[in-house]
């Protein structure tokens, strides 16, 4: 959960985010153009240099995070176009898609990336 002051009226907004590997409780996270390129910032993909690690991306502005979501995911920046209008990232399907520069991502790989590595048991005389 994320606590944001409200820009118009004296009270907090608190919103959901999906964690990043790295966020602990009580962290500033910034969010905006001017936010800095940190574990957790959200900022447009057009200001992230290549090769940085991204996730919860919007695949069209404004849809709130559709892309590398999962857990362990995260999609990588592989290059800015000329005009500064288009960003092509590679998802962690392999695929490179080609989305706007102004929409967001969160910096980092989310959290709980060893989840299916653990066999699951049944109970019984093999586990006891």
């Amino acid at each position: 959960m994320v606590a944001f002051k409200d820009p118009y009226s004296y009270k907090t907004i608190t919103e959901h985010f999906v964690a990043v590997e790295g966020m602990y409780s009580g962290q500033y996270i910034y969010c905006g153009k001017k936010a800095s390129i940190n574990i957790g910032n959200i900022l447009p993909v057009g200001l992230i240099p290549e090769g940085t690690l991204i996730c919860n991306v919007e695949q069209s502005r404004g849809d709130k995070g559709k892309l590398a979501k999962t857990s362990g995911a995260f999609a990588t920046i592989i290059a800015q176009s000329e005009d500064g209008l288009k960003t092509r990232i590679k998802l962690p399907s392999g695929v490179r898609k080609t989305i706007d520069s102004k929409s967001r991502a969160m910096v980092g790989i989310v959290s709980g990336g060893g989840r299916n590595e653990k066999p699951i048991l049944k109970a019984g005389v093999k586990f006891w």
